[in-house]
């Protein structure tokens, strides 16, 4: 058996149906651009623990410089081989897991994007200058920090305008359905810690009212003819603003970067941070603080002359 066919049956008879449609097209996508160029017509029994090691090491000549992977690929290839070796291993097709003793990659720090005060202040005045609604759900992730497909999820049920509470328990997001056409799906959020409720501020809580009483339709956020905004739709809007605004061209995800370094500015302490947004690592925004700790440093005086 070819580790080709190995992946394909491991993948359509035992992983579909079983993971999200996003998860298994994401691994049929890292299986044909990564693996079976390389290693698609290798018998299963000649890979080995030395050759899986040189091939995820993307230092080598296996495998060419225009698909080298980022490390983060990297430990997906790895996540995909193990699973699917384990699983010949439980069809007693291999006797033994070449993956079995591989280490992950560790990533480098990420660099963190996020809007400045300045920056900020500018996209909130086009926000509040322009007559499209479309745009308040840009302001509700500043002060909130959920991701663009948590927003887009939102529907008014989702909104305890009483108690002034979000809850976050869809994500929508494009992509291919198992017959190969592009579709917006309605799923549940990344990891099951991001289902949460997040609390509004008081003025938040009342501007969230007020936008409700122009509503056409069951989402939060809606085009034109009340009907739920897809995400490409969004993020180009999104990126419209930033040159309404002139600020730097940031992804969307800055959004939620930005709040989580103007909430510790405001000093939110660490632990309501992470509870409140699912997944945010503080030890990423170290870089982002060093203007707020300075203020900090300088507001000290000394106790001797």
């Amino acid at each position: 058996m070819t580790l080709k066919e190995l992946l394909y049956e491991w993948i359509e008879e035992n992983e579909k149906g079983r993971i999200k449609l996003r998860t298994y097209n994401r691994y049929r996508g890292v299986m044909e651009r990564y693996i079976f160029p390389t290693f698609g017509e290798t018998k299963i029994e000649e890979l080995n623990r030395r050759r899986l090691v040189d091939f995820l090491s993307f230092g080598k000549a296996e495998i060419s410089e225009n698909t080298s992977p980022s490390p983060a690929t990297a430990n997906l290839i790895l996540t995909i081989l193990h699973a699917a070796m384990e699983y010949a291993c439980d069809k007693e097709i291999l006797a033994v897991n070449p993956c079995a003793r591989i280490r992950r990659i560790k990533s480098s720090r990420k660099h963190i994007d996020a809007f400045t005060k300045e920056e900020q202040r500018r996209l909130e005045e086009c926000m509040m200058a322009s007559l499209d609604r479309r745009l308040f759900g840009i302001r509700l992730c500043l002060y909130t920090g959920i991701r663009i497909g948590e927003l887009l999820g939102l529907e008014w049920g989702d909104v305890d305008l009483e108690n002034g509470v979000l809850s976050i328990n869809k994500t929508v997001y494009r992509d291919k359905d198992f017959s190969g056409e592009w579709q917006l799906f309605v799923d549940r959020p990344k990891t099951l810690s991001s289902e949460r409720l997040i609390p509004l501020p008081a003025w938040l809580t009342n501007e969230v009212r007020e936008y409700q009483k122009g509503a056409k339709g069951n989402c939060l956020v809606e085009n034109k003819k009340g009907e739920r905004m897809p995400t490409r739709s969004y993020q180009y809007l999104f990126a419209c603003l930033t040159n309404r605004a002139g600020v730097r061209h940031l992804n969307f995800h800055a959004l939620r970067h930005t709040f989580a370094t103007r909430a510790l500015e405001c000093g939110m302490d660490v632990k309501t941070l992470s509870e409140r947004n699912a997944s945010i690592t503080l030890n990423l925004y170290a870089h982002s603080m060093l203007n707020t700790k300075k203020e900090a440093m300088n507001r000290m005086k000394p106790i001797f002359w």
